[in-house]
């Protein structure tokens, strides 16, 4: 954690926020997790002390879903009430498909306790322009993303130049008719098409991207005026994620590497 919050300061620094991943899924014990929901509370309250331009991400799955979905709902209520006490903002991961529905549902939970609170939606999944497009209507506040897990290819796009379409046809909606999300990429595409898509539609939006990758582009954006946000997962349980990152997506390898080791 001392780790994880020093790298944010360094990164307010340079005007970029900060966004603390502690590492772990999947967890089926409830001393992990109840563990896991105590630091994460731990962690904002550091946040708050020590002023930090920070907020957190959490996985459902390290939260309970695994057990029970009540269960787990009742320890992300845990978190969210620390949230709301210091004013900051959750975020929550997307995990594989099959949790995409059980992660909605408590997603939506949430967002009617706590207007600040955002979630990771993937562009290779084919449901996500109607789950986008309704949580926007709803209140909403998601972090657009490609997405890198592997997926049934009667749910998703096999093909990445096709995520990369959707993807752009997410980035139109967004700007076109929404305020307040997040674009989560490191392709200088999408990058370069929001920054045109933002000079011709006034939005609040941020961009989001892992440690380590493209930090230089990520500075210049910073210092432009673009809210930039970097995500810093920490941990002892980096192997397990490595290993399962890979083994659904090789090409992860380089973008996981980086995510990390560097900075």
């Amino acid at each position: 954690m001392e780790d994880a919050l020093k790298r944010a300061g360094e990164l307010n620094k340079l005007k970029i926020g900060a966004i603390l991943n502690i590492l772990g899924e999947h967890y089926e014990d409830r001393k992990s997790i109840e563990e896991t929901v105590a630091e994460y509370i731990e962690l904002i309250r550091a946040i708050t002390d020590r002023g930090l331009d920070a907020s957190i991400s959490i996985k459902l799955s390290q939260c309970g879903l695994m057990i029970d979905e009540d269960y787990c709902r009742k320890n992300v209520e845990k978190i969210l009430a620390k949230v709301k006490e210091t004013g900051n903002y959750l975020w929550m991961d997307m995990e594989s498909s099959k949790y995409t529905d059980a992660t909605i549902r408590i997603y939506e939970h949430c967002l009617k306790l706590y207007p600040r609170v955002g979630l990771a939606v993937q562009t290779n999944l084919k449901r996500t322009e109607a789950d986008v497009r309704r949580l926007m209507k709803e209140g909403g506040m998601v972090r657009l993303t490609k997405g890198a897990y592997k997926e049934d290819p009667a749910i998703s796009y096999p093909k990445r130049s096709d995520t990369t379409v959707n993807f752009s046809k997410m980035l139109r909606y967004l700007f076109e008719e929404c305020d307040n999300f997040a674009v989560a990429t490191h392709d200088i595409d999408m990058i370069n098409e929001s920054l045109e898509l933002g000079k011709k539609h006034d939005r609040k939006f941020e961009f989001q991207m892992l440690q380590g990758v493209r930090e230089k582009l990520a500075a210049e954006l910073a210092g432009q005026g673009y809210r930039v946000n970097e995500y810093v997962p920490y941990g002892p349980r980096w192997l397990a994620y490595f290993t399962r990152r890979l083994k659904e997506k090789p090409g992860n390898i380089i973008t996981m590497f980086r995510s990390l080791v560097s900075g």
